[in-house]
């Protein structure tokens, strides 16, 4: 793992903080009394790298949590190139960031410049969150943690329930830990049979109670499993650039639940397919408001305000015409 300049600076910390400027590991609490001008010198930061990034939802709803908890943080869009993303991160490490969200696509190339890594983070294959402090830079991938809390705030899921997910990517990685967690039974389905392997792999090593895997072709299989599955998860573009939506998306019904990892629109044809054969249906806000949760607990050490967080999302949401890119 790359050591970064910004580690020699960090010893310095106890210096800052008796000259009245927060070291790393210091959060400035107070933004002042109502009115004051805002930002200030201490104000700290915490940025999302991405690319394009520029309609994310992350600013709104990091932005929420922290006047909530009157933090004297401000969370910024910082469009980064993949040529420029090592650059990128040094330069947050040197101006003392306090964290980072880092969404396409620079999720696998940043793990290389972390000097530590989650065991999620591995899991996945992929960090999202990144945070500074006095041990170096920690690479975290709170996306599993974020699925995980919303299947069971929004579906009760429990160990031993059967989930299915479409998708062998990153975001399938993400599910396939948060079922492993949940200690339920997955099946994951691709078009490569071993890509979905793989998948199928990582939430054994999660702790699924099994996992299996089956080609998306298969005619016979495929209905079986779906059929057999308590939760189906999307974890594919799949319908949303007008395309007919695969046969298999068609199959559920009464009894069953439909979850979309893609938040806007709030109904894609996926879940609109699901409604109208009678399954519950949800889409991926839980998810991204959960994984936003965990990483404000991560840079901040406190329970995030989580209510706060969501409703800033849906206004958001709602008031919106433009799709997001993380």
């Amino acid at each position: 793992m790359r050591r970064h300049p910004r580690l020699r600076r960090d010893r310095r910390g106890a210096q800052r903080q008796r000259a009245g400027v927060p070291g790393r590991g210091t959060l400035p609490v107070s933004r002042g009394p109502a009115g004051t001008p805002w930002p200030v010198a201490t104000t700290r930061l915490v940025v999302l790298l991405g690319w394009p990034a520029r309609y994310s939802l992350s600013p709104v709803i990091h932005n929420a949590a922290f006047a909530e908890h009157d933090l004297d943080l401000v969370y910024l869009v910082t469009p980064v190139r993949d040529s420029d993303i090592e650059v990128a991160v040094h330069g947050l490490g040197a101006v003392e960031a306090v964290g980072a969200n880092v969404t396409v696509p620079h999720k696998r190339a940043v793990m290389a410049l972390c000097d530590r890594l989650t065991e999620e983070a591995r899991l996945v294959g992929a960090v999202n969150t990144l945070v500074w402090n006095a041990d170096g830079l920690l690479g975290d991938n709170t996306d599993a943690v974020g699925l995980r809390d919303a299947l069971t705030a929004d579906v009760a899921v429990a160990a031993g329930d059967r989930l299915i997910v479409f998708g062998t990517g990153g975001a399938a990685r993400a599910v396939a830990v948060a079922a492993g967690r949940l200690q339920t039974n997955l099946t994951v389905v691709g078009r490569q049979r071993d890509a979905a392997e793989d998948v199928a792999e990582v939430a054994v090593r999660a702790g699924a109670a099994s996992a299996g895997a089956v080609d998306a072709a298969d005619g016979a299989a495929l209905p079986a499993a779906i059929a057999d599955s308590r939760i189906v998860l999307n974890a594919t573009p799949l319908g949303m650039a007008g395309e007919r939506l695969p046969d298999p998306f068609h199959a559920l019904g009464p009894g069953q639940v439909a979850y979309d990892l893609i938040y806007d629109p709030p109904e894609t044809p996926f879940l609109r397919s699901a409604h109208e054969s009678g399954a519950e249906t949800h889409n991926g806000l839980g998810m991204l408001v959960g994984q936003a949760a965990a990483s404000y607990h991560r840079w901040t050490g406190r329970a995030a305000p989580f209510a706060t967080m969501s409703a800033a999302a849906i206004h958001a949401l709602a008031h919106r015409s433009t799709p997001t890119d993380g």
